[in-house]
């Protein structure tokens, strides 16, 4: 799998990324960009680095219409690392010290811009950056007093639709994941810990390429799983659910989808259950296409979801909420949600994912594809007809 597998995106497709950007700040007004987010400086430079795991000596990125390609600020000692290549369109800007030497180096970089420049930085919807209030104050007073804007949506407009060297990882990422999943069912065994059956995946996953694992909660149980918890010591017990939730990297992109398993003989209702919600999961993604909103999703959902009244007896885990986009992030927008007005657009990567806790489980399937005007082209292996089971 490994040697398949892309790392991350070539020289050319960086360069046409800021372009991009770039024609796109011109149309909001904006003649500069201050980039300090993990996965937007990495999408935008294709420079890559494992000191990100240290805030003392970050990493910045600033783009200007008036100017080349986009520049990086690096520390001095950064730059005997190497680019994933060489790239012209990608200019360096060293400092020596830490935070505040960074920051300073950042706006002194800008220092030139006409006084009331619209400068944007990448905070917003979705999107938390990494600066801090010296570097805004740098921007915004005296002598610069530039306008500062929030640039979220203007990075989204792009990065939500995936080229086909990040739809091949996608794919590749998702691959490893589902393998990894239904590999490791024969290694379960009664008295195993969520723990202990998470770190076989782990390694399991990074056998099959995996660069990392950033995302794995492993629940077993019978329902009213805490999905988000780190893994505990909670052993697996007879006719216990399994769910696992799988965050698998590879390259500059993340699988994000779930797969379920029983522990034990699946009951006729159990089977029916789970045939229900993978066929509601599948079918939601058959009726997506370019142009709908998010709310229009989820109103198809909505109407599948009717056939059956599981009110009395069962809930959605995630009520109102039924799936996502992603990328290099493990959510992206758009979210599939009453209410959301954000556009559904060809190649858009989007996770459909309703969960049901119901009848001494949990049922969920969730299923990752790229929109078309034609209907779903599925990224990850689409989940098995019936129940999967292990017994010992």
């Amino acid at each position: 799998m490994s040697d398949k597998a892309p790392c991350w995106p070539t020289e050319t497709e960086v360069s046409e990324r800021v372009s991009c950007l770039k024609k796109n700040m011109e149309a909001a007004g904006l003649d500069a960009l201050v980039i300090t987010s993990q996965h937007n400086f990495e999408y935008y430079t294709g420079y890559r680095t494992l000191f990100w795991l240290s805030d003392t000596r970050p990493f910045l990125a600033v783009v200007r219409l008036d100017k080349s390609g986009i520049s990086i600020v690096l520390n001095q000692g950064e730059r005997r690392d190497s680019f994933s290549r060489d790239n012209p369109n990608v200019h360096l800007v060293s400092y020596q010290g830490f935070t505040e030497f960074a920051l300073q180096a950042t706006a002194n970089y800008l220092g030139d811009l006409p006084r009331g420049s619209s400068v944007g930085l990448d905070y917003g919807r979705d999107l938390n950056g990494r600066g801090s209030l010296f570097l805004i104050d740098s921007l915004r007073n005296t002598p610069h007093n530039f306008a500062l804007l929030e640039a979220a949506d203007l990075i989204w407009r792009q990065r939500v639709i995936k080229s086909k060297h990040e739809l091949k990882a996608k794919r590749i990422a998702c691959g490893i994941a589902t393998d990894a999943f239904f590999e490791g069912l024969a290694d379960l065994r009664l008295g195993m810990t969520e723990y202990e059956f998470g770190q076989i995946l782990k390694v399991r996953m990074i056998g099959l390429g995996a660069d990392s694992i950033d995302w794995l909660p492993v629940r077993f149980g019978q329902g009213e799983m805490d999905y988000a918890a780190p893994n505990s010591d909670r052993q697996l017990q007879a006719d216990d659910f399994v769910w696992v939730d799988m965050g698998v990297r590879r390259g500059d992109q993340i699988s994000d989808l779930n797969r379920i398993a029983k522990v034990g003989k699946v009951t006729p209702e159990q089977d029916d259950i789970y045939g229900f919600v993978r066929d509601v999961t599948l079918r939601l993604a058959e009726g997506i296409r370019p142009g709908m909103t998010g709310h229009d999703a989820f109103a198809v959902f909505e109407k599948l979801w009717s056939a059956r009244n599981f009110s009395q007896r069962g809930k959605l885990a995630i009520a109102g909420r039924v799936g996502h986009g992603s990328g290099i992030a493990l959510t992206e927008p758009p979210s599939l949600m009453a209410g959301s007005s954000e556009v559904i657009i060809e190649d858009m990567v989007l996770h459909v994912e309703p969960k049901l806790e119901i009848a001494g489980g949990v049922f969920q399937v969730e299923e990752v594809f790229r929109v078309t005007p034609n209907g779903p082209e599925f990224l990850s292996a689409i989940s098995p007809s019936n129940l999967p089971s292990v017994e010992f």
